[in-house]
C-alpha cells in the first residue's frame, strides 16, 4: 500500500521527467536552417522562372509566387491546373502528386533532356544542380 501511495504522488514529476527529455534546440528555429530555406526558395523560384521563360510560357513571373508557381507547373506540363487545389484535400492530394510529376516528365522532355532527372530530384542537394541544369543548359 505504502508503494503505491509513493507511485501516486510521484506520477506528476514522473511525467515532467518523461516530457522534459529533450534539450536539445529544434534545428527549425535557428538562423542558419531559415537562411538555407530562403536561399533554397530563391535559387528554385529563379531556376523556374528561367525554365519557363525557355519553354515560352506566358507568366513566367508566376515562379515566383507560391501557389501561383504550381499553377504555371502543372499548365507548363500540360495538366489541368486546377491540380493545385487538390493538392490541400486529403487523399485526393496523392492523385494530384501523379499528376505533377506527370507535368515536370513533360516539362523536361519539352526541353529537351532525359526524364530520369526527375528521379535526383529526389536526392537532398543534388535537386539543386538538376534545377541549374534544367534551367540553364
Amino acid at each position: 500500500m505504502m508503494i503505491h501511495l509513493w507511485f501516486v504522488q510521484n506520477l506528476d514529476s514522473l511525467f515532467f521527467l518523461a516530457q522534459t527529455a529533450d534539450i536539445e534546440p529544434e534545428i527549425t528555429s535557428s538562423p542558419l536552417f531559415s537562411l538555407f530555406s530562403l536561399i533554397s526558395y530563391l535559387f528554385g523560384s529563379f531556376c523556374f522562372w528561367k525554365i519557363y521563360q525557355r519553354l515560352g510560357e506566358a507568366n513566367a513571373w508566376f515562379a515566383w509566387v507560391p501557389f501561383l508557381g504550381q499553377w504555371k507547373m502543372y499548365q507548363a506540363g500540360g495538366q489541368s491546373p486546377w491540380w493545385v487545389i487538390a493538392l490541400f484535400i486529403p487523399l485526393v492530394n496523392i492523385v494530384a502528386l501523379v499528376f505533377l510529376v506527370i507535368a515536370l516528365v513533360n516539362i523536361v522532355k519539352r526541353l529537351g533532356k532525359t526524364p530520369w532527372l526527375i528521379l535526383l530530384m529526389l536526392i537532398p542537394l543534388v535537386n539543386f544542380w538538376v534545377l541549374y541544369h534544367l534551367a540553364f543548359q
